[in-house]
């Protein structure tokens, strides 16, 4: 299961429907061009469907749709880079390439994301059936995540999935912190 541009629709079909196999594949071809190409499939994809169900299609889409797929490409990267350099921390790094394209992959959920905001208008119960299937998705790009930084670094699943959430609670650390800092200067300048 070579990755090319010949078989792209087939790779998301393997990611969706056999993702441990896909992830653990031993002759991938890793290609940052079409990570990238995935990365931007992905988010105008789902521009272009969300703008579509929402009925809002306007010249503005023009505008939306590529900084959109920018936005998406500097985050995608972003993620790949902290990643990457949070392995170096443990000695893992130097595979900024493979987890560039394996996230870019991880992120093929993200294209189901844009069908249900036509089920959130059917009412509450859409609304509620959407949501709930919108947390199962969140769910299951967390789980190829995971998969995507096993077969990177070749760590074990619970060290995948502190890997995975270390950002989290570095964030909430550091907005506890900031807020810490911003109490005593605000102390500080009211007295």
């Amino acid at each position: 299961m070579g990755i090319t541009v010949n078989n792209f629709f087939e790779n998301i079909y393997n990611v969706i429907f056999s993702p441990k196999e896909f992830f653990s594949s031993e002759n991938i071809t890793v290609s940052t061009r079409l990570a990238v190409g995935t990365v931007v499939f992905i988010s105008v994809f789902t521009s272009i469907i969300t703008t579509v169900f929402s009925g809002e299609i306007s010249f503005i889409l023009f505008f939306t749709i590529p900084f959109a797929a920018l936005i998406t490409l500097l985050m995608w990267f972003l993620t790949g880079l902290f990643f990457e350099y949070t392995a170096k921390i443990f000695d893992k790094g130097g595979n900024l390439k493979q987890i560039l394209f394996y996230t870019a992959f991880a992120g093929i959920p993200y294209i189901f994301f844009a069908p249900l905001e036509l089920v959130k208008t059917i009412g509450q119960i859409g609304y509620f059936f959407a949501v709930s299937i919108e947390f199962l998705l969140y769910l299951w790009i967390i789980i190829l995540y995971v998969f995507a930084l096993r077969a990177v670094y070749k760590i074990t699943l619970a060290r995948s999935f502190m890997l995975m959430f270390l950002p989290f609670i570095a964030q909430i650390f550091a907005i506890y912190w900031i807020m810490s800092f911003n109490n005593k200067i605000w102390y500080i300048f009211s007295m």
